[in-house]
């Protein structure tokens, strides 16, 4: 998996069953941080809304756009 570094830095509250998930992801190691587990799941909601864009326009009723241009995401 290609990574860059991260440009911009944001302080997120979560419950603590989101915090216990995101902590279980990194103690598991199937992250190596909490910022990975955020990115992953941020990246999983860009593809449900292009997923739901792209549905809406199949039936006409709005145009495409990428909610973020595939050279700006961290995959």
């Amino acid at each position: 998996m290609f990574s860059m570094a991260a440009k911009y830095s944001h302080h997120v509250a979560l419950t603590a069953p989101l915090a216990q998930y995101v902590a279980s992801q990194v103690a598991k190691g199937d992250y190596a941080s909490v910022s990975e587990v955020v990115r992953a799941g941020l990246r999983l909601l860009i593809e449900q809304d292009e997923d739901r864009a792209r549905a809406r326009a199949e039936r006409g009723t709005l145009s495409v756009t990428p909610a973020v241009p595939d050279h700006e995401r961290d995959s």
